[in-house]
């Protein structure tokens, strides 16, 4: 088993490496055809969703000679908010962040230039060693735990963390989000695969930091630094918080060396509700967070995309992650399962350098108000960036190649039709409202066809200056195969 997983390593490794030459070189060739003229390094930030973005995205640029400092503006001349975090003396390469905003799957044209420059205000993040906070969220930490004690979504004051547990005798415990936790993990039968019902009966809190600190501040971005361990692995996190962007993104660093040992993280939450939302594959499904029957006794962990939510009708929090698949929630507390460490068939499954990230995310109303499903895809897909030289070209500086609404549709592939060069893009409705979605197409757009799965043909669309609209029922996928004229 080990060697087969050793084979699989090395074509993941393949895949990874050709996926990125086709990433690079084909945002390159958009790039070639962009009008990149201007004062200063162009910058391409690219947006592969469905909706306008405006997020945090580091950019490295090779400058004409050292600077002691740099500014960013936008393709109008506009200064950008933007910070100079490093300048290599030797090569006069600078790695900058900047805040860009970009249209629906598209991009955007910035320019770095030498110098300081006046900017807009730059006061969206606030930091101290126990303290995060921007203009929607507010974060606060335990120095001594390493817990999450209180998370606000800023814009309607409420607490997403529930409050401290108490008895006759005052206090019994902290309140503590972000909460490590380890079980003794030996499931009865099928050890790389099964999680018991009963993972619970032996478990340990990892309630005491080895360190936290403030790791990065500035009006950009902040992050704080907790580590932790455990028997003989150690934990970093680096808690980050962007200017406008309302979720905080933990980043883990663990040194995973443990037998029949799983990793959570745990978040005890003010709203209740006696179900949790998971995302799965074009969807979302609802499990009890109760354990009165066997039914639901059998629900205790479950697989799930990139967010699971707690919500009531007033407010919620929802667990993003990029790329661990296993929740459960029981009660009011939901956790994500991080890693685990079966002795069989491999007895060295998972030991070694793991690197993820899972975000908090507070929110007014249901996962359904608060868009979780656009939030968990922001992560996942980061903006893009693409340093190129000044040339002429067709293409303008700020573009948009397809746009869809309303807000609750999501384009999930945009790709060449299997037996023609059409173009086939695939959406589907995620809030379970029935509607007509319009679809902007791209420039020289000369004939839609609704089609199924399989690409056949289900009938025309009319296409109006450049739009088409699509009949969608509740949670439905749809198909759209457009044909182009040419020039």
């Amino acid at each position: 088993m080990a060697v087969n997983y050793l084979d699989a390593k090395r074509n993941l490794e393949d895949v990874q490496r050709l996926g990125g030459e086709i990433i690079r070189g084909s945002l390159e060739e958009i790039a070639a055809h962009v009008n990149t003229q201007g004062e200063g390094v162009p910058v391409l930030i690219f947006n592969s969703l469905s909706w306008p973005r405006v997020e945090m995205i580091e950019v490295v640029v090779q400058l004409p000679a050292p600077a002691r400092d740099v500014h960013v503006v936008d393709a109008k001349g506009k200064a950008i908010p933007s910070e100079l975090l490093s300048m290599d003396a030797a090569t006069h390469r600078a790695r900058v962040l900047l805040l860009a905003s970009t249209p629906a799957m598209g991009y955007s044209t910035y320019f770095v230039r030498v110098g300081a420059a006046a900017v807009p205000d730059q006061s969206g993040v606030k930091s101290a060693a126990d303290s995060l906070e921007n203009e929607l969220v507010r974060v606060k930490l335990d120095t001594a735990s390493g817990c999450v004690t209180s998370l606000v979504d800023k814009g309607s004051g409420d607490e997403a963390l529930a409050p401290a547990e108490t008895d006759s005798g005052g206090p019994k415990n902290s309140v503590c989000g972000n909460l490590l936790q380890t079980f003794v993990d030996k499931p009865k039968q099928w050890d790389a695969w099964n999680i018991d019902a009963d993972f619970e009966k032996q478990h340990w809190d990892l309630d005491k930091a080895d360190e936290v600190r403030l790791l990065e501040h500035s009006p950009l971005r902040a992050v704080i630094r907790v580590k932790k361990h455990f028997q003989n692995s150690t934990f970093t996190q680096d808690i980050a918080m962007y200017a406008g962007v309302p979720r905080v993104d933990v980043k883990m660093h663990v040194s995973w060396h443990e037998k029949h040992i799983l990793l959570k993280v745990a978040f005890p939450l003010s709203a209740h509700n006696t179900k949790a939302t998971y995302e799965i594959p074009y969807g979302s499904v609802e499990r009890p967070t109760t354990r009165n029957t066997p039914a639901e006794q059998a629900q205790f962990e479950v697989a799930a995309l990139r967010w699971a939510d707690i919500s009531d009708a007033r407010h919620g929090f929802s667990l993003l992650n990029d790329s661990k698949y296993g929740y459960d929630a029981k009660g009011n507390v939901l956790r994500l399962s991080l890693l685990r460490s079966p002795e069989w068939p491999d007895p060295h499954a998972d030991e070694g350098e793991h690197e993820f990230t899972y975000s908090m995310y507070p929110h007014v109303g249901t996962w359904r108000d608060a868009e979780t499903v656009r939030r968990g895809l922001e992560l996942n897909y980061r903006l893009l960036p693409v340093a190129v030289e000044k040339h002429e070209g067709a293409l303008p500086a700020t573009y948009s190649f397809v746009q869809l609404e309303p807000n609750n549709v999501v384009l999930t592939a945009m790709k060449k039709a299997e037996d023609d060069d059409a173009l086939v893009l695939r959406f589907y409705e995620w809030a379970g409202k029935e509607g007509d979605v319009t679809v902007q197409l791209p420039a020289r757009a000369h004939s839609a066809t609704e089609t199924d799965l399989m690409e056949k043909a289900l009938g025309e669309l009319p296409l109006t200056d450049g739009r088409v609209s699509v009949h969608t029922k509740p949670y439905e996928i749809k198909t759209v195969k457009v044909s182009f004229g040419r020039e």
